[in-house]
């Protein structure tokens, strides 16, 4: 209790610190950068003067958020989660006119390739974890799971949309084959799940064992296999539209997938050969690998969690011995990678757009989550799957995010002069907070009650 009690307080501290801070109004606005010759250069762009700040705030305000959570037996990732949508703009604007905003749109924006940075390392691990013996042994049963998960959920989902397809501005007001074509995109982007929520459990928790193995093994399958529902499903509706749009859609999501694990590759054999050359501070030879992953997925529009998942695959099948040493020597700074992460998605989160479709969202997470237990309950009786699996696997596959949120945004790319763009976008953020919010407590009450928990 006083432990807890102490933690709180110093995030109050911590808060209060900052907001003093951002009323104090220092002026950035005429401050000008020296370069290396000692000459004026151009003025500071908006927002990236206090970057660093939100960025400190975003990563001590989260460990200790995550600390009390810690203390009270919740997971830490929903902590990371809350904590960034309590300080991000979107809560902001609620808040009285006096009150600053803690993590301004226009310093969150500099933060992106930060996160991204976070997301290559949880890849790296991600892939880490997939050996092929284990894939070679239990492959067929993790398919026939995927599948009849998959299936539940789809059906759910599209059910759901169809029911109130009337009633919703986002397809009542759209020809018959526009509207089926948004229920399929929604189907697929709804029924995808998170790796890196998997990944941050089963590390919190020190997971080790078979359920830890098959979950991430699925969840990681799931959304490589959602890529390619969602370029096939762009690519049949755009065979209709001028040649330009169809080729741009399609190669667009096409080469998300084909590219990023392309990219993953040339990773893992840079890295091989690095490592085997190199004694010494391999934590930062994989922070640098981090770093590279993130900038390849700005200048190639490649994701960089694929990326991240492929090259850490390729690693640790292909040259086991030197991949131990490296993914063992970034195990100190994994911490800091999920709270970065998740709070600064946190952060992202727009309630505006939840509370505009707030119904619809909250009916298509309740069906995605009788689907995903329906499926994986019957999936798991086909497969011949253990009773522990059968009743604790599906809370793996309830988080959402990820490639879920790069895929909407390219859809919204791609059909930008689309009136229902906007719409679907908004109603994908809104499905994706929820399933954040009440996906990792699942999860790690999944990973506890299978019993290969050690914290």
């Amino acid at each position: 209790m006083k432990r807890a009690l102490t933690l709180v307080l110093t995030l109050l501290a911590t808060i209060c610190a900052v907001a003093a801070l951002r009323m104090s109004h220092v002026d950035f606005e005429n401050v000008r950068t020296i370069d290396v010759f000692g000459n004026f250069s151009l003025q500071i762009p908006p927002g990236l003067h206090y970057a660093a700040l939100s960025m400190g705030l975003l990563v001590l305000g989260g460990f200790l958020a995550g600390e009390l959570a810690a203390s009270i037996a919740l997971p830490r990732v929903t902590a990371y989660l809350l904590f960034g949508i309590v300080v991000g703009p979107s809560l902001a604007s609620w808040l009285p006119k006096g009150f600053p905003t803690l993590v301004p749109q226009a310093e969150l924006n500099y933060l992106e390739f930060v996160q991204a940075l976070a997301v290559s390392l949880i890849g790296l691990i991600a892939g880490s974890e997939l050996k092929i013996p284990f894939l070679r042994t239990a492959g067929s049963r993790i398919c026939k799971m995927l599948a009849f998960e998959s299936v539940g959920v789809a059906l759910c989902v599209c059910v759901l949309l169809v029911v109130v397809a009337g009633a919703v501005p986002l397809l009542a007001q759209r020809a018959p084959n526009e509207r089926w074509f948004l229920i399929a995109v929604l189907t697929a982007l709804i029924s995808a799940s998170s790796p890196a929520v998997v990944v941050a459990i089963l590390r919190e928790t020190q997971a080790s064992g078979p359920f830890a193995q098959t979950s991430l093994a699925m969840v990681v399958l799931k959304d490589l296999v959602l890529v390619i529902v969602i370029s096939a499903l762009l690519a049949a509706w755009t065979s209709g539209q001028s040649q330009g749009t169809a080729w741009e859609a399609t190669f667009g999501v096409s080469w998300h997938l084909a590219g990023s694990l392309l990219v993953g590759l040339i990773f893992a054999l840079v890295l091989g050969v690095i490592a085997k050359r190199t004694r010494f501070r391999l934590d930062m030879v994989m922070v640098i690998a981090g770093f590279a992953i993130a900038l390849s997925g700005k200048l190639l529009n490649v994701a960089p969690l694929i990326v991240g998942i492929t090259a850490g695959f390729a690693l640790t099948n292909l040259s086991p011995n030197t991949s131990r040493r490296l993914f063992s020597s970034i195990d100190n700074i994994l911490p800091t990678t999920y709270v970065i992460f998740f709070a600064t998605t946190g952060a992202k989160i727009s309630l505006d757009s939840l509370m505009i479709i707030w119904p619809l969202a909250v009916g298509a997470c309740a069906v995605r989550f009788v689907g995903c237990w329906s499926g994986l309950r019957i999936g798991c009786r086909v497969a011949g799957a253990s009773d522990l699996e059968r009743k604790w696997l599906w809370t793996a596959m309830v988080s959402q995010a990820g490639v879920s949120i790069a895929l909407a945004s390219e859809i919204h790319r791609v059909f930008a002069q689309q009136e229902w763009a906007v719409q679907l976008q908004s109603f994908m953020l809104a499905t994706i907070v929820i399933n954040e919010v009440i996906g990792p407590p699942l999860m790690r009450l999944g990973v506890i009650r299978s019993g290969e928990a050690r914290t």
